[in-house]
């Protein structure tokens, strides 16, 4: 599964790409797709059905390479004082700092969005809203 190309990222990101950023992104990239792939192994027969669209795909997997290209440590927050210096980093998620981009539960959502259910439906933590279609196959 290879939907995402480093030219997608330079022209969401509005600028080209230096060469370490072009080598680190195509690697990201390949990384994300692989994650999605394992999170969702239905992906492929699910993007053939229309339901997310290769666009969507894209635009997840670019805007998550940007984030992460914008912000490489992180960092929630960082505040740094001049007289007897003093310097606070704060990650967004702890013990993750210099990882690779990573998905938002809203972009996941997009990739995977859920089925309607009624009103008073409950999903175990961690459960997929979604169940793929029995009739569509990857092979």
């Amino acid at each position: 599964m290879t939907y995402t190309s480093v030219s997608d990222v330079e022209v969401r990101y509005g600028r080209a790409l230096t060469v370490p950023e072009t080598a680190q992104a195509a690697a990201w990239i390949e990384d994300l797709e692989a994650e999605i792939l394992e999170r969702i192994p239905t992906i492929e027969a699910l993007i053939l059905a229309g339901r997310p669209t290769i666009p969507t795909v894209i635009r997840v997997v670019a805007n998550a390479i940007i984030r992460k290209l914008d912000n490489p440590k992180g960092l929630k927050s960082r505040t740094v004082a001049i007289d007897d210096y003093s310097t606070t980093e704060q990650p967004w998620i702890e013990g993750t700092p210099g990882g690779g981009p990573e998905l938002t539960d809203d972009e996941w959502s997009k990739l995977l969005p859920g089925s309607t259910g009624d009103a008073f439906t409950i999903n175990p933590y961690g459960a997929a809203d979604y169940q793929p279609d029995p009739w569509v196959t990857t092979t």
